[in-house]
């Protein structure tokens, strides 16, 4: 079989190789899947670059994401999962989450631990499935770690995104009135789209003077937040009392001071969110809302660009520039 390995931490030209390898055969509890698309996440480039832990040996297959078909068992795995349609997710991550583990589904063919396959409804596509694992399922922790967001408004910042896009897919589903924030008029489009009721272009004017001309002070219950030191010291205004975030990312400032009176004063609860390390619990609930959701054609995840195996190089650099407006696959 045809699988990608990473050589080194480096520039993606420079470490990725795609290689001609034995097809595995699945161990106890795992499965064999033959894989359709791979998901291209920016915490798989990061690994390759060097930038989220070393090296764990002198090749590593890579990415987290993936769907397929399961074409094998191994012991202890139910052989009437043969056939069945599935998605992938935290495949490329040690145990704890916290660092590289072995696998990866840029190949043809992976072998994951049977757990981390899961079924995936008919509606949705293979390239959608590959989509599933990092993204959506951090849009999910970010908007629902704090509780039901049924009839509450919700800020997703970043609504064209990746995730920001699942995350206003699965808060209309759930009940919310979503309001996004963009930076232009095609992504405002792409906003409106997955389902956003409003839409503010937070280069326009500050998005605190946006939010409270439309809501007035403390017109939000929860923030689904992209940049956390970007909206930190607005918090506090846009906020209401005991309002919530889930934060899962920082690149404006990776390491943002904290307001800290005036976040307590409200009561504001803050919740950094990293997927590869999400609670048993918190997964499993994601899951079952992501499936439900995607039977039901209520989330269907943007890919803005689609690449060979072959092009793996390219995907990396695609997903490092920060051009896309949503995901990157690879399909195989």
């Amino acid at each position: 079989m045809k699988a990608v390995f990473n050589t080194a931490r480096g520039t993606a030209r420079d470490t990725l190789v795609l290689k001609e390898t034995d097809t595995p055969a699945p161990g106890p509890g795992e499965v064999l899947v033959a894989m359709r698309a791979s998901g291209v996440n920016p915490s798989d480039v990061k690994l390759r670059s060097g930038a989220q832990g070393p090296m764990i040996a002198d090749q590593v297959l890579v990415h987290n994401d993936g769907a397929g078909v399961i074409e094998a068992v191994g012991d202890g795995v139910g052989p009437a999962r043969i056939g069945q349609r599935v998605w992938l997710y935290n495949v490329n991550r040690s145990v704890d989450g916290l660092g590289q583990g072995p696998l990866g589904t840029a190949a043809q063919y992976a072998i994951v631990p049977a757990h981390l396959a899961v079924e995936l409804p008919e509606a949705a596509s293979f390239e959608a499935g590959a989509c599933i694992g990092v993204p959506a399922m951090t849009a999910h922790r970010a908007l629902m770690w704090a509780g039901a967001v049924a009839g509450k408004t919700v800020l997703v910042t970043g609504g064209a995104g990746a995730v920001g896009h699942s995350a206003i897919q699965i808060a209309k589903a759930k009940g919310a009135r979503v309001i996004a924030t963009v930076s232009s008029e095609a992504k405002a489009e792409i906003a409106r789209e997955a389902g956003a009721d409003e839409v503010l272009n937070y280069k326009n004017a500050p998005l605190a003077d946006q939010l409270t001309q439309l809501l007035g002070a403390g017109g939000i219950d929860h923030v689904v937040d992209v940049d956390i030191a970007a909206h930190m010291e607005i918090y506090p205004q846009i906020l209401k009392l005991n309002g919530s975030v889930g934060a899962y990312a920082s690149a404006s400032d990776l390491t943002p001071a904290l307001p800290f009176y005036p976040l307590a004063f409200r009561n504001i609860q803050i919740q950094p969110v990293f997927v590869y390390s999400m609670s048993d619990a918190a997964k499993a609930e994601a899951i079952a809302d992501i499936n439900a959701l995607l039977s039901a054609g209520q989330l269907a995840p943007r890919i803005d660009r689609s690449f060979a195996l072959e092009d793996i190089a390219a995907a990396h650099e695609a997903v490092e520039a920060g051009t896309l407006v949503g995901n990157a696959i690879l399909k195989i």
